[in-house]
């Protein structure tokens, strides 16, 4: 409990009579705002850190000639200012702030997860033979349907490279560069956004394939790529960004 709120119960004086009827050991409050705290930081952290990424390609996606101006006085640094191309600078940033992410995928599974998974578990053991008990048994259900997420994921994402290239990707017809009209696979599915849910299957395919004992990260990772389909590079992202009065970062 913050300072402010413990004032809160002891002033005024004449508290209700319902207060004064509860009695909580100092000891078990304070465990109780331990236990909050540290399962609040790392949450909000991991939010904010997986949104950058969300958020840079939304500011270019609707603010492609401010970037082309920052770019040029060399906000974003010396190389990505001496780069000709602004299709990519955006990549060079897009590679920057994946860091982000892998660094929190990274410290949640290594760091804050309990993984069960035949490699796992051989490795801990000293023993292939576990591995191999384990993906012909049931537990090893998970494991192979992960490494399928996964598959499907890493294919959808090299199609989408193999379709658009770099410039497509990198948002090049925002930016002022031609970039014919796509239809070819995986545009020809009617999967909307087929490098996001490729991103997506990945990450589930990843920490389902590792028998992570929490999936907060994956769920946070969901909600960003979801707002950005749905809104932040979208026209609704558009119409928000108008209202609230950013219409002139030109």
């Amino acid at each position: 409990m913050a300072r402010n709120d413990v004032s809160r119960i002891l002033w005024p004086p004449a508290r209700p009579s319902f207060l004064l009827k509860i009695h909580v050991p100092a000891e078990a409050t304070m465990e109780g705002i331990k236990s909050i705290s540290s399962m609040g930081v790392y949450p909000v952290a991991a939010f904010g850190l997986l949104g950058i990424e969300r958020l840079l390609y939304g500011y270019v996606y609707h603010f492609p000639s401010h970037f082309k101006t920052e770019v040029k006085k060399g906000t974003f640094g010396k190389a990505i200012q001496e780069e000709p191309l602004y299709w990519k600078c955006f990549m060079q940033l897009g590679i920057y702030v994946k860091v982000f992410q892998y660094s929190v995928c990274s410290y949640d599974l290594l760091k804050r997860c309990t993984l069960t998974n035949p490699i796992w578990d051989a490795a801990n053991a000293g023993d292939s033979s576990v591995f191999l008990d384990q993906v012909t048994s049931s537990q090893g259900k998970n494991f192979w349907a992960g490494l399928g997420l996964i598959g499907v994921g890493q294919f959808l994402n090299y199609s989408v490279f193999k379709a658009l290239g770099g410039i497509g990707v990198y948002y090049g017809w925002e930016l002022g560069y031609k970039v014919e009209r796509v239809t070819a696979f995986p545009y020809n599915t009617g999967i909307s956004d087929p490098q996001y849910w490729g991103v997506l299957s990945t990450i589930w395919g990843v920490y389902i394939a590792l028998g992570a004992s929490s999936m907060q990260t994956a769920w946070i990772e969901t909600f960003w790529y979801i707002m950005s389909m749905k809104v932040i590079e979208s026209p609704r992202g558009k119409k928000i960004l108008e209202f609230l009065g950013f219409t002139n970062m030109g």
